[in-house]
This record gives C-alpha cells, sequence and structure tokens, in this order.
C-alpha cells in the first residue's frame, strides 16, 4: 500500500465513528518555547511561554450516527454538489479551551440542535493573563437585573441564546444600521458548480505541489506519513483555489494580490501524520521550518491530536437564557442617556467602555468605502454606537 493510499484510507475510517475531536496545541515545554525565541533573536517572556505551553484548543462533533452518515460529511465535497440541501440534525459541535497540566476548562461552547451554549472562566482567564478581573466584575455589579445572563456568564455559569434569534438581531442590526426602511439581506450563497469547481481546484493544488514519504513506523504510531510541499508554489495554488470561490460570494472583502506572498518562504515545508490503528492519531508541524534564520537546534513543533470514540457533548443542564431583546432594550438604554431607574449609564467595566464609539477617521471612511459603505451610512453607524471594526464586520450583509 503505498503512502497515499494509507493516508486516504485512514482519514476515510475517520468517517466510520460518531465522535471526532481534535486538539490543537504546542508541543513544547515552557523553557524549550524560551529557547526557541533566543534561538530566533525573538525573546519570548517566560509569562507567555508558561501560558502558550500549557493551553490546548480543542474542537469537538458527534452524531447519534457515524459521521459519515451526516449530511454535511457525505461524499466530501461532492456535498456541495447538492446546493446544501442536506441537513445535519443530530449534530453536536463543541470548542473548548483547556489547561494540559490540569485539565481546567477555560472557555467551552456547544452548538446543541438550536441552542448555543456558552461557559467562560474569567477568573481564570484574568489570571493566566496577570490581570485581577475584580474591578471588571465589580463594573456588572452595576448593570441592571436585565443582564443577569451576563453576570451569570462571568460568574462561570452556563448561558444559552437561540441561534435563529441570534441570526435574526444580527439582520435587524444591519439592516436599522444602514438607516430606515432598509432591508436586510439575505444571507448569501453559492451555485452549487462554483464549490465542484472550487473542489477540483483545490484538489489539482494539492496533487501537483504535495509530496507523500512513508516513514516506517514509530515509538507511538504504526505509520509515519511525511506530507511535504514548496511553501511559495502551494500557498499561491491554493490561493488561486480560494479566490474563485470569495469572488462568487456577494460583499466579500478585497483579497490580497499574488505578489503579497512574496514573504512566504521558497522553500520546502514538511509536517508527519501519525496513522495509528488505521486512523490518523496526530499532525505535527514545526514552527522552526518558517524561520529564516535558525540554527534547527530549537524547535517549536505544533500537534494536532485526533482521537475517536469519546463521549457526545449534550446540552448542559441549568444553563440561563439570554433574552436577547431584553439585552437589546438595555443597551440601547444604556446609549440613549440612561436607565428608567435612573442608573448611570456610563459605566467602567474595568476600560471597557460602554457608550459611543471611537469617532471614525477620514482613513477609515474610506476604508469602509472600499468595502462598499458610504460616508454617510457609516457616519450614522458610528453615531449609533459602533465601531470600526463593528461596521466592518457588518460590510457582507450591507453590500
Amino acid at each position: 500500500m503505498t503512502a497515499g493510499q494509507k493516508l486516504d484510507k485512514a482519514f476515510d475510517k475517520l468517517g466510520d465513528a460518531k465522535t471526532v475531536t481534535v486538539d490543537l496545541s504546542l508541543d513544547a515545554s515552557s523553557s524549550q518555547l524560551i529557547a526557541f525565541g533566543e534561538a530566533i533573536d525573538d525573546p519570548i517572556e517566560k509569562q507567555a511561554a508558561d501560558l502558550l505551553s500549557d493551553l490546548k484548543l480543542s474542537v469537538s462533533v458527534g452524531y447519534d450516527k457515524p459521521l459519515k452518515d451526516a449530511g454535511g460529511f457525505k461524499s466530501g465535497c461532492a456535498a456541495g454538489g447538492s446546493g446544501g440541501s442536506a441537513k445535519n440534525e443530530g449534530v453536536t459541535l463543541g470548542y473548548a479551551l483547556n489547561s494540559k497540566k490540569d485539565g481546567k476548562t477555560y472557555a467551552d461552547f456547544r452548538l446543541v440542535g438550536d441552542k448555543a451554549y456558552l461557559k467562560v472562566d474569567v477568573r481564570g482567564i484574568a489570571q493566566l493573563a496577570g490581570e485581577d478581573s475584580s474591578e471588571f466584575e465589580s463594573g456588572l455589579d452595576q448593570l441592571p437585573p436585565e443582564a443577569a445572563p451576563l453576570k451569570d456568564l462571568v460568574g462561570g455559569k452556563w448561558v444559552s441564546v437561540d441561534v435563529a434569534k441570534l441570526q435574526e438581531l444580527s439582520q435587524q442590526t444591519a439592516g436599522g444600521a444602514a438607516g430606515k426602511g432598509a432591508t436586510p439581506k439575505p444571507s448569501p450563497s453559492l451555485d452549487p458548480s462554483v464549490l465542484n469547481d472550487f473542489c477540483d481546484s483545490l484538489s489539482d493544488a494539492l496533487s501537483d505541489n504535495v509530496t507523500l514519504e512513508d516513514k516506517g513506523k514509530s515509538a507511538d504510531a504504526d505509520d509515519v506519513i511525511r506530507v511535504s510541499a514548496p511553501a511559495r508554489p502551494l500557498v499561491e495554488a491554493l490561493y488561486k483555489s480560494f479566490a474563485g470561490v470569495a469572488k462568487s460570494i456577494p460583499g466579500s472583502p478585497g483579497l490580497p494580490t499574488e505578489d503579497d506572498f512574496s514573504d512566504v518562504p521558497d522553500r520546502k515545508l514538511s509536517a508527519d501524520v501519525q496513522i495509528k490503528d488505521g486512523r490518523p492519531q496526530a499532525v505535527t508541524f514545526d514552527f522552526a521550518q518558517l524561520v529564516e534564520k535558525s540554527d534547527w537546534s530549537a524547535h517549536l513543533p505544533l500537534r494536532i491530536g485526533i482521537s475517536t470514540g469519546g463521549t457526545t457533548q449534550g446540552a448542559p443542564t441549568g444553563a440561563t437564557e439570554i433574552d436577547l431583546g431584553q439585552l437589546q432594550e438595555m443597551f440601547a438604554s444604556m446609549a440613549g442617556g440612561g436607565f428608567e431607574d435612573g442608573t448611570d449609564p456610563d459605566i467602567d467595566l474595568g476600560g471597557i467602555d460602554l457608550g459611543q464609539a471611537a469617532p471614525l477617521t477620514d482613513a477609515q471612511y474610506a476604508e469602509l468605502g472600499k468595502l462598499g459603505i458610504d460616508r454617510s451610512v457609516a457616519e450614522s453607524m458610528n453615531h449609533s454606537g459602533l465601531s470600526f471594526e463593528e461596521i466592518k464586520e457588518l460590510a457582507p450583509e450591507l453590500t
């Protein structure tokens, strides 16, 4: 069996599982991170090294049947040709930021059915950053009763939100910011043929630029397949694939030009795929390959762990539901000059300003103009309390 056949068979086998979890982390100790920074003349502070070496981002997907039977997983790219009609009822998604040392969870997000659930350890995150969360928490105490879900969230409790209502509110906000009478535009969609062309061009980009090498067994894996590619040609080929799709999306932001890739290293980069029991168990990539000047005695490996057979994450019990309508009215009241009970809306939440947004500069107006938002609309949105970054995020909905 060739290296390519082993790789294809291993990843196809993931579809037989009901749950797949991907863990993203740096496979290096704090001292190794510091040594790597010294080797490339870019020092890394100990506090930052301690943080980066300990954190792990986990992404999980679960289904009540094998994942290959879920609509979005069927037939790989061919699923795009159906025009997106396949539904994924029963599929759950989860994202979690954890500590590798003690397993502590700093943030946990789950999408189950039509509800999204979130729990955040604000105090723990503040400690990671070397900050004190007490000032922020005392600011929250000044908020009205309608903000109870926000207080629960900061207090480390589960909160939930109806996804459909969140999308509806987002569309209403976009339409209202554009001016009275404006009709929010529907979410942009793609012609199925565009997705098929993208899949074909992506496949061509990989097959033309990627080489595979069977490295045999290792202490942790039955097979190790090295995937290598010349960095610049691969990036340019992938760019052409994604550009074809992006240009077909109404309101898509401007794309970089091929000249913008001149800083991409013009040399071969490699990643190792470890296969265990017929399934991929990890992908590792050494960031040292990206450094022009490196003594190669110091390494910074990124590890993408892949596991199956875990428990499908369900909806947590006791979650406080966020009433989006109440929150919208509360923030509108704050922006308008005060609460009904006379509470001062100019509340300091530890550096977070809930008042008017900073006025836009001429350069920012010019950038928004390139995105299709004229100056009068941008001014109206800014005066309503939206910042430059928030207006940019709404551009696809408004143009």
